[in-house]
């Protein structure tokens, strides 16, 4: 490599290097002019706005779909009181026990001989 290759070699380092730091001033310039946190708030409020748009195109086109769907989820979250309701005009009462939740067995004696171990321990 003679001379004249290592002044070329210089040169386009030197060159390199303004390209380089030019680029980095501004890029902090841009940075000091918002922060990442603002930009970031920015993406996320730019996005947020083009899913919404897309949310209202979708459900406007298919209204009868979203119609069913929130009154599934209604329903589902007002089940408890639809179904006193329910019960009520069918004149049944809370009162009555109809659902057996397997606490009988511990009455019987037979039983409770047989697993009084199981028992005490689930004693507390």
């Amino acid at each position: 490599m003679g001379e004249q290759d290592v002044l070329e070699a210089k040169r386009l380092r030197h060159a390199a290097r303004q390209v380089f730091d030019t680029q980095r001033e501004m890029v902090r310039a841009d940075l000091d002019a918002a922060g990442v946190g603002k930009r970031v708030t920015t993406k996320l409020v730019t996005e947020g706005k083009t899913i919404a748009e897309e949310a209202a195109d979708v459900a406007s086109s298919h209204r009868a779909l979203v119609t069913i769907g929130a009154l599934g989820l209604t329903g589902w979250f007002l089940r408890g009181p639809i179904g006193a309701f329910a019960a009520s005009l069918l004149g049944l009462s809370g009162d009555e026990d109809e659902y057996n939740d397997g606490d009988d067995h511990y009455e019987d004696a037979a039983y409770r001989g047989k697993h009084a171990e199981y028992a005490e321990d689930r004693r507390i």
